[in-house]
């Protein structure tokens, strides 16, 4: 028995993605001065990291990264429900919107960042990173279709971003323009080749770390051209920046909301750039959206922004202390867009 038990501990100590693996309980801050009553709320007292946010016939649904912290890796994507954006549901492992994988992913592999975006066709089409079977071990980017946003998808046969060489991709994020095309930003994870130091990327020289953007056929799974990089890491960033998420307002504003720092200390953070083209060039804000401190969280970040008729609605991680340890809970919040200038809406 006592075998079993270790056998079974090394297994998951190794199968535990780098955004998760060491990570420090750690317990959150008090909230920064002015913050305490901003209006963000806890909705998923559980390991529910990169949460993504889709709205379709009533009904709100957020997908999440999945690891032997969330669901014991019984399932591939989490999946979370709501009929008024307050109350939510988390969705039993059975339930996974993809139950298959493609040919290209290493079995039992970790998916992160699952995103989801509804074609004109009115199909689903889900986008996640998992670790290609190659040499490398990198993440690749890949695609499935489905029906329904709770699936099952179908999941392409090979990936639809696979940079392995510079050290592969990660976290993507889908956008229709406002002329119907369909693009799809994700991160170049090169920390994951770093030398060393928080996130692998803080011992010189420091790799850098692109957000690229593809735009794609009408499929929303075949590149069109090359990929553009709309932004990269800077020394203010630290080791990174990563999950992207890119949303066109009213005014015609392109927001690209990121995550700097390192995703397993109090330094991760959400900053945000615009730009009046998609493509870029993106200025960066001078604020930052969410930090640790603010309203007592640690490490808050990866967020996903979508439109609810007049009222533009938020979901992002942060880390909690919970029975099973420490993880990353998800968090909701409304915003507010003023030109070029991106805050929390005290109404909500």
């Amino acid at each position: 028995m006592l075998v079993i038990i270790a056998v079974v501990c090394a297994v998951l100590a190794i199968v535990l993605p780098r955004k998760t693996r060491d990570s420090p309980i750690v317990t959150p801050p008090s909230a920064s001065p002015g913050t305490e009553h901003w209006p963000c709320r806890e909705v998923l007292h559980s390991n529910f990291p990169d949460p993504n946010l889709l709205r379709h016939n009533g009904t709100w649904y957020a997908f999440a990264t999945n690891n032997a912290a969330g669901h014991f890796g019984l399932s591939h994507v989490q999946l979370a429900t709501s009929p008024d954006f307050v109350n939510w549901t988390l969705c039993d492992y059975t339930e996974d919107p993809l139950p298959k994988l493609g040919d290209w992913l290493v079995p039992k592999s970790n998916l992160w960042a699952p995103n989801v975006l509804q074609r004109a066709d009115s199909k689903f089409v889900l986008y996640y990173a998992a670790t290609a079977a190659n040499a490398t071990g990198n993440h690749c980017v890949g695609a499935a279709v489905g029906d329904s946003p709770q699936g099952p998808y179908d999941p392409l046969p090979t990936p639809l971003a696979c940079p392995t060489e510079i050290g592969g991709a990660i976290d993507p994020s889908s956008i229709i323009d406002s002329d119907g095309s369909i693009y799809l930003a994700y991160k170049v994870d090169g920390n994951n080749r770093g030398n060393g130091g928080d996130c692998e990327n803080t011992v010189p020289p420091l790799k850098d770390t692109p957000i690229l953007l593809q735009k794609l056929e009408q499929d929303g799974t075949t590149p069109l051209g090359p990929p553009v990089k709309i932004l990269d890491r800077t020394y203010e960033d630290g080791p990174l920046v990563e999950a992207p998420n890119l949303i066109r307002t009213v005014e015609g504003i392109y927001f690209l909301f990121f995550s700097s720092g390192c995703t397993r200390l109090p330094s991760y953070d959400v900053k945000y750039a615009t730009s009046s083209n998609i493509t870029g060039p993106y200025v960066r804000s001078p604020k930052r959206l969410l930090k640790t401190g603010d309203m007592g969280l640690l490490a808050p970040g990866s967020v996903s922004v979508t439109q609810d008729k007049s009222k533009w609605r938020m979901v992002f991680h942060a880390r909690v202390k919970t029975d099973f340890g420490g993880v990353r809970a998800m968090y909701t919040a409304n915003l507010i867009f003023n030109k070029t200038d991106a805050s929390f809406d005290p109404a909500s």
